[in-house]
């Protein structure tokens, strides 16, 4: 898969630009806050939707503006592929494919693929569950892009079941809704635990053998998933019951905390080298090590269920690793599409670079 060209409106602090780029390492460069990783995340935001900034889509529109917007040409092995997006501050996104309307993100979704990779993502493995959670769901809505109307309708139903709760008086009108809520929460739960765990269990394979090869064979990387329901039952319709007894088991004390304290929203995953676990164990190297195992893992992922590699943007993440682990990512991602952001343009002169763009002030420079 090949980002071929990328067009912004009003998006962030770029107030126009059209952007061309090769197979190959691209390289955008510039000074901070000049508006690097804003292309990049125009650019993922067609992977997966949303911003990796947790951010609101309002904010992507340039400062005193009322709508922005952005487009990607790209192509896979079969054709080329053009996604639009239209902004507004006051009403809802309007998504375009090869400019015909599209409703529902999950027809949007896993069109074009990427893998983005920012210094916070070296949080990972000592974070917080929120951002480990964030991890894995939109790695899953690109390869399942089905899985986020899952995410949708639980998220849309806990939201509505937390406004109840928070509700003073009519403790048995509260309690006959929470039943109604629970089973709507159990139905999209028990597919977002389903397909969270079959995915960490695949990506636990590739970044395992990763791991090894960037430890020289002293360490062993093992993924375990914490949820609401300590064992997964076969089916998914086994799932969904366990999962409603479960919550409804719980809402006597959500009732008198007046929020929702269980459910897949609070699951996690534990990271472990060598039965350790890494949070609380691991040197910072090889936190960053387990990190970038996952990240390449997730790439091969992708590849293993669509076919081809995602493109891979990494956000000024070289001058945070060292050499060895510069090298490592440089050599995974040898002969695939890597869009990259630095500082120094001759910070990147031992790459093969075949395209190289400065930014400035949002606007966009190509090196001839």
């Amino acid at each position: 898969m090949q980002a071929k060209a990328l067009r912004l409106i009003n998006f962030r602090n770029n107030r126009y630009s059209e952007i061309e780029f090769t197979d190959g390492v691209n390289v955008l460069y510039g000074e901070n806050a000049a508006g690097k990783t804003n292309i990049l995340e125009s650019i993922f935001y067609f992977a997966s939707g949303k911003s990796f900034r947790s951010c609101k889509d309002k904010e992507l529109i340039m400062f005193g503006e009322e709508a922005g917007a952005a487009e990607l040409c790209f192509a896979d092995e079969r054709y080329e592929t053009r996604l639009g997006v239209k902004l507004y501050r006051s009403r809802r996104r309007e998504f375009t494919r090869n400019g015909n309307a599209v409703t529902k993100l999950s027809e949007y979704l896993g069109a074009f693929r990427s893998v983005i990779f920012t210094p916070d993502h070296l949080n990972l493995a000592k974070g917080q569950p929120e951002g480990r959670r964030r991890f894995i769901d939109l790695a899953i809505c690109q390869s399942y892009p089905r899985y986020v109307t899952y995410l949708n309708e639980y998220n849309r139903t806990m939201a509505q079941k937390n406004a109840l709760l928070r509700k003073e008086g009519a403790e048995g009108y509260k309690a006959d809704m929470i039943g109604v809520y629970n089973e709507r929460l159990a139905a999209a739960g028990a597919a977002i635990c389903f397909n969270r765990r079959r995915f960490l269990s695949q990506l636990e394979e590739t970044a395992a053998l990763l791991q090894e090869e960037i430890s020289g064979g002293r360490e062993k990387l093992s993924i375990r998933y914490n949820g609401c329901l300590e064992e997964l039952p076969e089916s998914a319709e086994e799932t969904r019951r366990a999962m409603l007894s479960f919550l409804n088991s719980k809402a006597e004390a959500e009732i008198l905390r007046g929020i929702s304290l269980f459910g897949v929203h609070k699951d996690d995953f534990t990271l472990s080298i060598n039965g350790k676990n890494a949070r609380f164990f691991a040197s910072q190297g090889q936190q960053r090590s387990v990190v970038l195992s996952l990240k390449l893992a997730e790439g091969e992922m992708s590849r293993r269920i669509t076919g081809e590699y995602p493109v891979f943007l990494f956000d000024d993440i070289l001058s945070e690793l060292d050499e060895g682990r510069r090298s490592i990512i440089l050599k995974k991602t040898e002969g695939r599409q890597v869009i990259i952001t630095g500082c120094e343009k001759d910070y990147f002169s031992a790459l093969r670079v075949q395209n190289r763009i400065r930014v400035e002030k949002g606007m966009c420079f190509t090196e001839k």
